[in-house]
C-alpha cells in the first residue's frame, strides 16, 4: 500500500518471478539465488537485531524472568515441543538435503541439526530483544524499515526458490 502497488498485482508479480526462476535457471543458478537470499536474510536480521540489544533495560532480568505458566517451566516446555519442532519445518527439506549430500546419513543428520538450530537461535534472539524492550519503532521508518523489507523479501525468495 505505501508503494501504491495493488497487493494482488504484487503477489502475482512475485509468483511470476519465482516461476521464471524455476523455468530458466539450472540447479546451480537456483542455488546461487538462494545463497544470495540467505546472505541478505542474515545481514538484514543482524542489522535489525544488533542495535536493539543495547537498548534492553535489564538483560539478566529478561533472561531469568519467571514464566507465566502456573504448572512451571517443564510442563510448559513439554507442551510447546511439538509446536517448536513443527515450526522448524525440517521435514520439507529432508529429501533435498539427503540427495545433495549423496545420501550420507551422518552428513544429512548434521546438516539438518545445524540447519534447524540456526533459525531457532535467531528466534530466541528475537524474543529476547522483544521481551527485553530493546526493539522500538526504529523498524517503522528509515534504515530499519529497509532492513525489515530486505529481511522479509529474502525470506520469501529463499524459501520459495528452495
Amino acid at each position: 500500500p505505501e508503494l501504491g502497488l495493488n497487493p494482488t498485482m504484487g503477489a502475482s508479480a512475485f509468483a511470476a518471478m519465482i516461476a521464471l526462476f524455476s523455468l530458466t535457471q539450472t540447479n546451480k543458478g537456483l542455488e546461487t539465488i538462494t545463497n544470495a537470499a540467505v546472505m541478505v536474510l542474515f545481514s538484514s536480521f543482524a542489522s535489525i537485531l544488533l542495535p536493539s540489544l543495547s537498548h534492553i533495560a535489564d538483560p539478566m532480568g529478561t533472561f531469568l524472568a519467571r514464566g507465566t505458566n502456573a504448572d512451571g517451566f517443564v510442563t510448559a516446555s513439554a507442551a510447546a515441543i511439538p509446536l517448536i519442532l513443527s515450526s522448524l519445518s525440517y521435514q520439507n527439506i529432508v529429501p533435498s538435503i539427503t540427495k545433495l549430500l549423496d545420501f550420507d546419513r551422518t552428513k544429512t543428520t548434521a546438516a539438518i541439526a545445524i540447519g534447524s538450530c540456526i533459525p531457532m537461535l535467531m528466534y530466541l534472539a528475537w524474543c529476547f530483544a522483544v521481551l527485553g524492550g530493546g526493539l522500538d519503532n526504529s523498524i517503522a521508518s528509515g534504515a530499519g524499515a529497509a532492513a525489515f523489507a530486505a529481511f522479509t523479501m529474502s525470506a520469501l525468495v529463499g524459501s520459495s526458490v528452495a
